[in-house]
């Protein structure tokens, strides 16, 4: 039912497009029975012009009813979405930070990006 009025709305600013055109391209003695017959000379102006109205409008009005059904959506899917990241508590006093509190799953998803750890001294070489 969201959508039913923008598609009512698209059609009838189709519609009055469609109508503003022949109002505005075809000569007066020329226009189809259904859209009002008159015997004379010229366009129908007017009536061109209120049905461009009408389809501007139309357009218009389906337009924002789309950002306001997107908006909304948007705004219910961030409302209903479970937090991603646990808070991290600080570390004790004298203790030092295992992880990195800023990205856990950097170290641990691709080890390739990790800093390698620096060499127990038992493996460096002797210098003597």
């Amino acid at each position: 039912m969201k959508w039913f009025w923008v598609i009512v709305l698209v059609v009838v600013g189709i519609l009055a497009a469609l109508v503003a055109v022949e109002y505005l391209t075809v000569s007066i003695h020329a226009v189809p029975s259904f859209l009002g017959r008159r015997h004379g000379r010229g366009h129908f102006r007017k009536r061109g012009a209120a049905a461009a109205f009408i389809a501007v409008v139309a357009f218009v009005g389906a337009g924002y009813l789309i950002y306001r059904t997107r908006r909304a959506d948007k705004l219910a899917l961030a409302a209903s979405a479970p937090a991603t990241t646990a808070p991290v508590a600080p570390p004790a006093a004298g203790e030092l930070p295992t992880e990195s509190p800023a990205s856990p799953e950097l170290s641990s998803a691709s080890p390739e990006l990790a800093t390698p750890a620096p060499p127990a001294p038992s493996e460096l070489p002797n210098p003597e």
